[in-house]
């Protein structure tokens, strides 16, 4: 049922969350926290710049985000989680949450560096497909403990987690990464806050741009064929403009970071020609 923001209501709240595969969850995502902060102070130590920091306060900034964008996806978290981090817009945002700006910081930052390593553009697909798979069962256990939900008539959900969700895991990162090596000559000193709002506005465009074909049948409730139509072509999106991306940007930060050409050598004069007397 579409609620009067235009959007399709959840139905209810998510209630029967599994402790057990909460706590996990926490676990996790307190981990990747932790790592995603001491990677960018040592990045930020080891360059003797403060963009990683400022990559690390952009993905922060994600979560105030979280809510309106969770209303346009059809997603919610459990009502009676065991540890919620705050509400708004009538929406439970649990300390789970932390572990996505977390994601965003690590893999942004991490792919950004091996653009700057001229790593192979196969091995940096490859890298973005392992890292989307190896995501997909934690969100399966998470979605089978009730700890979040895709809700919605979805037919394109694969054991609750929709096919586009689970090809933008694998290459929203990238988009971000391509973004940051743009951007990221001319933030200079000052110049690297601006920044912050940055990553929130990749996921959105991400959201908006690649998945709203999938958007509009879900809260227009579209029958089963179109849907899957419109989910198949959101997901190609959600690969085609990330690589498209890739396929702009890596050759301009080789072309940044070449060596200047050496000079030529200079020419020899010519040896003067004996004539006979």
């Amino acid at each position: 049922m579409t609620g009067r923001s235009g959007f399709l209501d959840p139905g209810g709240p998510l209630t029967g969350a599994s402790d057990g595969v909460f706590w996990f969850t926490v676990a996790a995502t307190m981990l990747m926290v932790a790592w995603s902060v001491l990677y960018a102070a040592r990045e930020a130590h080891r360059l003797r710049s403060a963009l990683p920091l400022v990559v690390l306060a952009s993905a922060t900034t994600w979560l105030p985000n979280e809510p309106f964008i969770d209303a346009v996806l059809g997603f919610q978290y459990a009502a009676d989680a065991p540890a919620t981090l705050f509400t708004l817009a009538g929406r439970e945002i649990p300390i789970t949450a932390l572990g996505i700006g977390a994601m965003f910081s690590m893999f942004t930052w991490w792919l950004y560096q091996q653009l700057l390593a001229g790593t192979t553009e196969r091995r940096i697909v490859v890298i973005c497909i392992l890292a989307g798979v190896i995501d997909w069962p934690f969100e399966w256990i998470a979605i089978s403990g009730n700890v979040f939900e895709y809700y919605g008539d979805n037919p394109s959900r694969v054991l609750g987690l929709p096919i586009t969700s689970m090809v933008q895991n694998c290459f929203l990162f990238l988009f971000m990464a391509c973004v940051l090596a743009l951007a990221a000559p001319h933030l200079r000193g000052w110049r690297s806050l601006l920044f912050l709002p940055v990553i929130p506005g990749c996921y959105y465009a991400a959201a908006f741009v690649c998945t709203w074909p999938a958007y509009l049948a879900l809260h227009g409730g579209a029958s089963e064929p179109p849907f899957l139509v419109l989910a198949g072509v959101s997901a190609v999106l959600n690969a085609a403009i990330p690589l498209a991306m890739l396929r702009i940007v890596a050759p301009l930060v080789r072309r940044d970071d070449a060596p200047p050409a050496p000079p030529a050598p200079p020419s020899r004069p010519a040896e003067p020609v004996l004539q006979p007397v």
